[in-house]
């Protein structure tokens, strides 16, 4: 894996070629098995947090997820896709999905139970990508990484299949197989605050009042 961390530069987001994905296809076994992103934080399911933060930073929006597609296509208004290689195994098996779905050059990966997502999330993820001529930037908060909040080349799908169809579900070992630059954002670590549990939903819906 070849890591560079790169200073942001001038150059100007290429939205229209980039397509958002919200990952909201687990099973949310910690929070008794509700889907994460319907679940009401403040009076909003906090999918649509995550819809109205990422939406003017693609050119286009889909949503990944394995049930209540139809409550999903309205509150997102765009396309909903459900994982093709296996289910509910994790979000490489919906990043694969939706990889292939995209016609964009580049796919942007985020959860649907972030609800602070940056407003710079693409911006800043496709200049470092592209000034280090990478296959994929990931979001880092200073301490580590968080790769479902990634952009990657559409060109990965064929070796994302490959690695799936071995059995391997993990992010950090198949972004590892390719170059990888990783992007600061301490100055936005609120972008990585997700609910997992009800003692963090009653957290972060107090940080929102």
């Amino acid at each position: 894996m070849t890591v560079k961390i790169v200073k942001m530069s001038e150059n100007v987001t290429d939205k229209a070629n980039i397509t958002g994905v919200i990952l909201a296809g687990g099973r949310a076994t910690r929070m008794g098995g509700q889907d994460k992103g319907l679940v009401l934080l403040n009076g909003k399911c906090m999918v649509e947090y995550v819809i109205a933060a990422l939406r003017p930073q693609v050119g286009e929006l889909l949503i990944s997820a394995n049930r209540n597609h139809e409550q999903y296509a309205v509150l997102g208004d765009c396309p909903v896709v459900a994982d093709t290689f296996g289910y509910y195994d994790g979000p490489l098996a919906g990043m694969a999905t939706a990889l292939a779905k995209a016609q964009t050059d580049y796919v942007l990966f985020v959860p649907c139970d972030s609800p602070l997502l940056s407003p710079q999330m693409a911006e800043r993820l496709y200049i470092s990508l592209i000034g280090a001529d990478a296959d994929v930037s990931v979001a880092d908060d200073g301490n580590r990484m968080h790769p479902v909040f990634s952009l990657m080349r559409r060109g990965l799908l064929a070796n994302l299949l490959v690695f799936l169809k071995t059995g391997e579900r993990s992010l950090h070992r198949f972004f590892a197989q390719h170059s990888l630059t990783r992007v600061n954002f301490s100055d936005a670590r609120d972008t990585f605050l997700n609910i997992n549990t009800p003692e963090e939903h009653a957290a972060l819906a107090a940080k929102l009042e």
